[in-house]
């Protein structure tokens, strides 16, 4: 029995050294370093590793250690016991496109890999070399940053080699429809393990299968595209185009219980050939929908409405008129944003609902709805009858739900922090970065040009508030791509720069901190911190820097915004120390992050870099800019940045650091000799008045602002009138300043909102 138990441990163990032969996850790498040099160390098996031209603080996952490659390989040689299958993580990090990994086996190609921003894992198969051998992966794109990890092997196979079968399967039909086409077939007679299907509109193909390649669906083959690959003898092509031939080609091949697979048999192939059905001809809808219904924000309404019997698509128009100079025309089919008849398509779907987003506050919108046919012959054709109707965006404090902040009520310092944290964590959806990220800014970051002609990004690296911007972005059309000046493309800013956090999600999605900006733009001010520049060694076209300068006694490159966005930048970057404050003590050492963070999870800045986000969150308040993000952000991801919703809490948060320039409440003089009352105060309804002693002679302004100076409204007190009735519905609870602005004086009051 002892001899039977020992026996079956030895089985167990060589199944697992076939199963799993050997792995590397980059633990023993050298010390994080940001530099780029040799790298050198044994690695999980004993085995001696080398990397070239790589740096060694960069990750995957944040509890993992990698290595990253620029123009360098990594590399292992005498690896024991030969290799079967081969994969590994990889991720692009920085700027760049078009990234190519080679892997070699003893100097051999086996197999590519084309990082990107996504994490990935390469997977090649059916390698099949035994004894010891060398591994290289290589990065060959000039200048681009990859990182790897994870690397694991399976050790030759055993198995014998995949034959190839004996015959091809027979009686192939098709059944065309519009635009797709069913197939099915006889399976092959010896029966073979597999069939791999092949579409092209050209009767033969360029080149054939190769063996021991696994083929999936929607990739290149000779000319054609596979449509599937498995056993299955039944088959579904979809997206072809009315009235086309297609030529279809199936391979039997062998891949099971054998080494090398899959094993093609390429000679006669089964092939058969049939036509799409052709399109009927268009008919013009008879109806318009109805019954639309709208929901309304601050800057989008939503809509719905019931579907026309005789129709297949609608195109959603908006205007700010009742009016369009121009109806749709049959043949044209439109895309969101573009101008018809003086107004601007919203959509245009099968869809019975569509979302008009970057829409002005307090403002009626007229809709109207054609129906249309598709799919016929010169589609679209656009029913002569309009269903109109008209609905106003509402006139709040954003869409902020009641009760959002009630745990942070009373609070301050770090209670308040942590319970801000709680509140914009509850609820948050974590989005893709691809395409997840480019979609939302589409709504969020969307703006009219100067000439109200056409919505474009509101890039802050290129924007020029007080003039002619010096080049526009369009959404999708000047998507990043490669780059080589400004005004090439626009890409996605992670204004907290995405290796302070180690790439980590829901960091790296979260659109609280990512801004559309100009790609080169965003390349130039690469990690380095955000700071005032004195001496700059780049400005771009709209005046952004890369320099140095003496921030608070910090004297390392920073890069300089606008004075316009300043505070959208430093909010942004706040919100984050907020929402991560159970991660961010652990991101000091990632990167450059050292620079800026602290290592805690209360303060999270060093001392000069809090003082700097609070004096550009004081000198560029919030804006009706980032209100109405703040928004659609809520909207789409689910939270918020508290700190557009109360500026004062920035100073309510940091202030117990002791790091903050303060001026308290008390301050504030509320002096009985200015010449007015306000009452009630505190208010507590929806209006209060204030009375003056006696009236001026000539117009003055009355201008309510918040602590941080922010401009909530500004109204014109006429000559002659001593009594006014401020509205204060639309602000949110707290401490107020209104300042009466005449020509001779100045008057001052605090209030508060309950």
């Amino acid at each position: 029995m002892r001899k039977l138990y020992v026996t079956l441990i030895l089985v167990f163990a060589f199944v697992l050294s076939l199963a799993a032969q050997g792995t590397e996850t980059f633990t023993n790498i050298p010390a994080s370093s940001s530099a780029y040099a040799t790298r050198d160390w044994t690695g999980d098996n004993g085995l001696a590793w080398q990397a070239t031209d790589a740096r060694t603080d960069q990750v995957i996952t944040s509890s993992n250690k990698a290595i990253c490659i620029r123009n360098g390989s990594v590399t292992c040689n005498n690896i024991p016991n030969g290799v079967g299958n081969l994969s590994f993580k990889h991720l692009q990090v920085f700027t760049g496109s078009g990234s190519v990994l080679e892997i070699r086996i003893n100097g051999n190609l086996v197999g590519t890999a084309n990082p990107t921003a996504t994490v990935a894992t390469a997977t090649i198969n059916n390698i099949n070399i035994t004894g010891t051998f060398n591994l290289e992966i290589k990065q060959i794109t000039s200048g681009l940053r990859i990182v790897i990890d994870d690397v694991t092997w399976t050790a030759a196979s055993t198995s014998p080699a995949c034959t190839e079968p004996i015959a091809q399967p027979t009686a192939l039909n098709l059944t065309p429809a519009t635009t797709s086409m069913g197939g099915s077939f006889s399976a092959a007679s010896p029966v073979a393990d597999g069939y791999l299907v092949v579409k092209s509109t050209s009767s033969s193909l360029s080149s054939q299968p190769l063996d021991g390649t696994a083929y999936t669906a929607g990739q290149s083959l000779g000319g054609g595209t596979v449509i599937t690959t498995g056993s299955s003898t039944n088959f579904n092509a979809s997206g072809l185009t009315a009235a086309t031939t297609y030529y279809y080609f199936v391979y039997a091949y062998n891949n099971s219980s054998c080494s090398g697979g899959p094993n093609y048999l390429i000679t006669s192939a089964l092939t058969a050939s049939a036509a799409t059905t052709a399109l009927p001809a268009c008919i013009t809808p008879t109806a318009a929908p109805t019954a639309l219904g709208f929901t309304a924000t601050n800057t989008s309404i939503s809509g719905s409405f019931t579907a026309a019997a005789s129709a297949n698509r609608y195109l959603v128009v908006r205007n700010s008129v009742n009016s369009l100079s121009a109806a749709p025309v049959n043949g044209t089919t439109y895309t969101t944003g573009q101008s018809l008849g003086g107004g601007i398509v919203v959509s245009y779907s099968s869809a019975t609902t569509f979302t008009a987003t970057g829409l002005t506050k307090n403002t009626t919108y007229y809709f109207f709805i054609f129906s249309a046919n598709a799919e016929c012959t010169g589609e679209p054709y656009y029913s002569t009858q309009v269903y109109i109707d008209s609905k106003a965006t509402t006139n709040t404090n954003g869409n902020l739900p009641a009760n959002y902040y009630d745990a942070a009520n009373g609070l301050s310092c770090s209670s308040l922090k942590t319970a801000l944290a709680g509140i914009i964590s509850t609820g948050s959806t974590q989005l893709t970065y691809t395409p997840g990220v480019w979609e939302a800014h589409a709504r969020t970051d969307k703006r009219r040009n100067d000439a109200n002609t056409a919505d474009i990004v509101w890039d802050m690296y290129s924007d020029n508030p007080n003039g002619a911007e010096p080049y526009t972005f369009t959404f999708v059309t000047n998507q990043c791509g490669n780059y080589s000046k400004e005004g090439d493309c626009f890409n996605r800013e992670h204004s907290f720069p995405s290796s302070w956090f180690a790439d980590g999600y829901p960091m790296y999605s979260d659109i609280n901190h990512l801004f559309p900006t100009d790609g080169y733009v965003n390349n130039i001010r690469s990690n380095y911190p955000f700071g005032e520049v004195a001496s700059a060694t780049t400005t771009t076209q709209n005046g952004s820097k890369l320099g140095t300068g003496n921030n608070f006694s910090y004297t390392g490159i920073v890069f300089e915004p606008i004075d316009a966005y300043k505070g959208d930048f430093a909010r942004a970057q706040l919100y984050m120390a907020t929402r991560y404050e159970n991660a961010v003590a652990g991101w000091q050492n990632n990167g450059t992050a050292n620079a800026v963070l602290n290592g805690t999870s209360y303060q999270v800045f060093d001392d000069w870099h809090l003082q700097l986000l609070y004096k550009w969150h004081v000198q560029d308040p919030v804006s009706q800019k980032e209100i109405d993000r703040n928004d659609s952000v809520f909207v789409i991801q689910g939270n918020r940045n508290p700190f557009i919703d109360h500026p004062e809490w920035v100073s309510a948060v940091w202030s117990c650091t002791g790091l903050l320039t303060t001026t308290p409440v008390t301050s504030i003089t509320n002096n009985a000799s200015d010449g007015f009352r306000l009452y009630p105060n505190p208010v507590t309804q929806s209006t209060t008045t204030l009375q003056l002693d006696r009236a001026f002679t000539s117009n003055s302004t009355i201008q309510v602002t918040d602590l941080t100076g922010r401009i909530i409204s500004n109204i014109v007190l006429p000559a002659g009138k001593t009594i006014v009735t401020l509205e204060t519905v639309n602000i949110r609870k707290g401490m107020y300043v209104l300042k009466i602005t005449n020509k001779n004086s100045i008057s001052t009051k605090t209030f508060v909102v309950q």
